[in-house]
């Protein structure tokens, strides 16, 4: 795929201050590779002469720190050359009422899907919270399902799994507000203080494989959602690692 930047060699944290746009075409060249299917072992990294090119597709109601975790990646395609990550935010929520960004998620997937490669399986993940839409999770699950779309919850918030990245127990300090609602602000407040420096979400990514590992030892669900402090991140988290694990260590040696 084309870029309008140079890649800098040095210090990972420089980036640009202009993020390139994927369009839709970008999306059906990348997809035009000719090769296998994408390994089903989430851990076992094929050969690179073998490795197919993988597109993962993630809309997320929230803006900032979802959208931050993802960025290095897609400002180093030279460094990450086997995969691209297409962000899609929709901040139009409506609180307290059915959030929009499952109607706009299956809408994209189909655009999306007109362009895929029959060689190469796109993967494609809806980010949300528990906080204001626990209620309707469940039809959010189904409609996921329905189109290929998976459903990838933190509870309560997308900061449960930016605290993994920096610790292996569940956050045991924190005092948890009666008002469910105010669960997320809460949390947020406190988490930034229990770790140096604060989170550091763009960062984060290089911890991926401990982050894995923390937040699998603390998973918890119950009828079928995880239970507070939980994250199921760790899913979309094992099926990018083949294809960024490579970069990564590059990225930390330079």
């Amino acid at each position: 795929m084309a870029t309008d930047r140079n890649y800098q060699k040095g210090c990972p944290e420089i980036e640009p201050s202009e993020e390139r746009i994927v369009t839709k075409n970008d999306v059906a060249i990348f997809n035009d590779v000719g090769s296998s299917s994408i390994p089903n072992s989430r851990y076992t990294k094929p050969e690179a002469s073998k490795i197919p090119k993988a597109l993962f597709v993630i809309y997320s109601g929230g803006t900032e720190r979802e959208k931050d975790y993802f960025s290095l990646i897609n400002k180093n395609t030279e460094i990450f050359p086997f995969i691209r990550i297409v962000f899609h935010d929709n901040p139009n929520f409506e609180k307290g009422g059915k959030p929009s960004i499952i109607e706009f998620a299956v809408e994209k997937t189909k655009e999306y899907q007109e362009s895929a490669s029959e060689e190469n399986t796109d993967h494609y993940f809806l980010i949300t919270d528990v906080d204001h839409f626990e209620h309707f999770l469940p039809e959010m699950q189904q409609k996921c399902n329905a189109n290929n779309i998976e459903l990838i919850i933190s509870n309560s918030c997308f900061e449960v799994w930016l605290y993994y990245a920096e610790k292996s127990e569940r956050p045991v300090d924190f005092k948890v507000p009666q008002d469910k609602l105010k669960i997320s602000s809460s949390f947020k407040n406190w988490v930034s203080n229990q770790i140096k420096g604060g989170l550091k979400p763009t960062k984060a990514i290089f911890k991926i494989e401990q982050n894995i590992t923390n937040a699998k030892k603390n998973y918890t669900e119950e009828n079928g959602l995880p239970t507070l402090f939980s994250t199921q991140m760790f899913q979309l988290a094992e099926q990018m690692l083949p294809f960024v694990s490579d970069g990564l260590e590059q990225l930390k040696k330079e």
